[in-house]
Parts: C-alpha cells; sequence; structure tokens
C-alpha cells in the first residue's frame, strides 16, 4: 500500500481517549475523513481505525478504537500517523512529497552527481540530503537557486549549482 506520513500524535486530550494530531502539511482538512490509519514509531507499527477526528486548533483530535483513556493513548504518543497518498494534503504547483523526492537522482547536465537519500525541514527551508557516489552525503537546499526542474515520474532532480556538493 502506497502510504505517506501525514502527521504526529502529540498528548492525550480529555477524559475520554483523545489524542492531538499535529498535521506534517500545516493543514487538516484531509485528515477529516479518515478512518484507518497506520501508526509507526518506536520500533512499532500498529494499524488502527478511527472513530473521530475533529478540528482542534492547527491540528485535529482523534479516537482511536480500543484507545478509550488518557492512559491507554498516551502509549501512542509521538508515532507518526500515515495513511494512503489519496488521504494526504492535496499539492498545488511545484509541491512535492517528501517521499517522492527521497530515491530521485541530482543531476547536472547528463551526469548523476548524487542521489537524495532523505529531506529535511530545516528553519530556512527544505534541505534535501544528497549521498554522492563515493558515499559522501552533503546537503541541498531546495530552492530555485540551487535545483531546477524536479521530474517526480522520471526520478530527476536538476541540480543548478553542482559545485554546492564539493
Amino acid at each position: 500500500m502506497d502510504e505517506l506520513a501525514l502527521g504526529r500524535l502529540g498528548a492525550p486530550h480529555g477524559i475520554d481517549g483523545r489524542i492531538k494530531l499535529v498535521s506534517f502539511s500545516g493543514e487538516t482538512d484531509h485528515l477529516l475523513s479518515l478512518t484507518e490509519a497506520t501508526l509507526k514509531g518506536g520500533g512499532r507499527t500498529l494499524r488502527v481505525s478511527i472513530e473521530s477526528v475533529v478540528p482542534n486548533g492547527a491540528g485535529v483530535l482523534l479516537a482511536i478504537a480500543g484507545y478509550d483513556s488518557p492512559e491507554t493513548v498516551r502509549s501512542l504518543s509521538g508515532m507518526e500517523l500515515w495513511a494512503p497518498r489519496d488521504k494526504a494534503a492535496p499539492l498545488e504547483d511545484d509541491q512535492y512529497y517528501y517521499a517522492d523526492l527521497v530515491g530521485c537522482a541530482l543531476v547536472s547536465g547528463d551526469r548523476i552527481v548524487a542521489t537524495v537519500i532523505a529531506v529535511c525541514d530545516s528553519g530556512g527551508g527544505d534541505l534535501l540530503e544528497a549521498q554522492k557516489p563515493d558515499g559522501v552525503s552533503s546537503y541541498v537546499p531546495f530552492r530555485k537557486e540551487f535545483v531546477g526542474r524536479v521530474d517526480i515520474a522520471a526520478r530527476r532532480i536538476e541540480l543548478v549549482a553542482p559545485w554546492i556538493l564539493e
């Protein structure tokens, strides 16, 4: 199943076992229709049924089947919520899911200079962690000064400033 990480579970909320979820995209409308999800974290993977999702400030509150008290749902705090791609926040032009960038080749001209092995969210914007053929990793700011055309279908990202990997 093609799933994406949509958010991280926070603290329990109230006395009925609800738990806060912070959306990775910052949007929450796409989360309101969730009925099932996979929770991952701490070496565990759990498939859960979601009984309800209600807006709560910048996030949402989830009621998860089988977790009906603050004590039981607390064991899920810190886990990531994964769901099918069609439940993720819709993308606008020139937006990409991190999962789609990982594994793309960074190319300069016709030459593959590195492979994206991770995407990091930093205070100054997203960073592509790029591994060169010699195994050395570097970070490339995911900004137009460094990155040109992104072709997810071809799994290629144009590197317009190859010197950044030196």
